[in-house]
């Protein structure tokens, strides 16, 4: 009998030796979940933080590596489920209208007069004398209105450029030193000036995150003055005045707009809708 009960001993001490481990420690399990809708790096700051201490995370392409206690995976699967959905697509309308309206007037005086012998004036037909009087006014009146369209995916980011082509002068590396971290190996000569928007769907409204960007010419590299970055709401398809909303946000947004009618003396509107 002392053999079998330190026999049964043992072997519960070993059990709750192995349960108090598995607490310790905690029992993970491994998986694998294949993505229909989505890339793993879309989904993965989000179910990052129900991972817990013992688990890791991990992607590739639309497939998610995944280790976690058998709840935080119950409950992952259940988020991934409702997160790898079909995205739609989003069209975003860019209207840029422009409007000048200038005044032209040309005052000229021709005539002539005699004085004994001499004659003083300038010559025309005729042998009138006296003076003529040629008033010249013009008025001219020109509206550009230009609509451009861009399709992306919900949550995707599109670039509308702003201006013309323009030289990386001093008071862009102000800017950029003073707003954006770059690296200082990063060297631009001519730049295009815009902003970058991510629109997201919220049902009938549309979140709309604004971003400041300059963006090297031939190349992929580009600055975002991210912490410039403004986010707004508005309704599915109503036209949101961008540049009205930036003008008065920041200098280097103010920058960017100054590039548009810095050459024209127009009144220039720029205007995003997203459907």
């Amino acid at each position: 009998m002392p053999q079998l009960f330190m026999k049964r001993f043992l072997c519960m001490f070993g059990v709750c030796l192995f349960l108090l481990s598995s607490f310790a420690f905690g029992i993970t399990e491994l998986k694998v979940i294949t993505l229909q809708h989505r890339f793993a790096e879309d989904l993965i700051p989000t179910i990052e933080p129900m991972i817990g201490p013992d688990g890791t995370i991990s992607g590739y392409q639309n497939q998610l590596i995944v280790r976690a206690n058998p709840q935080n995976m119950a409950e992952i699967e259940k988020l991934v489920a409702t997160l790898d959905a079909v995205q739609k697509n989003l069209k975003i309308s860019v209207s840029r209208s422009a409007f000048d309206n200038s005044e032209n007037s040309n005052l000229s005086v021709t005539g002539r007069k005699r004085f004994g012998d001499i004659e003083v004036g300038t010559r025309y037909p005729g042998n009138q004398q006296g003076a003529r009087v040629d008033i010249d006014q013009r008025e001219s009146r020109r509206f550009n209105d230009s609509l451009q369209h861009i399709t992306v995916m919900d949550g995707r980011e599109a670039f509308i450029s702003v201006g013309e082509i323009v030289p990386f002068t001093q008071e862009w590396v102000t800017l950029t030193r003073r707003y954006a971290s770059i690296q200082k190996t990063t060297e631009f000569v001519d730049v295009t000036t815009g902003f970058a928007v991510r629109p997201r769907s919220l049902g009938e409204v549309i979140e709309l995150e604004i971003t400041p960007r300059i963006k090297q010419l031939n190349s992929s590299g580009f600055i975002d003055y991210e912490s410039l970055s403004s986010v707004v709401q508005v309704n599915r398809g109503e036209w949101l005045d961008l540049g009205g909303l930036m003008q008065g946000k920041d200098e280097v947004s103010r920058a960017i707009l100054s590039r548009q009618s810095s050459r024209q003396n127009t009144n220039n509107q720029l205007r995003v809708r997203v459907e």
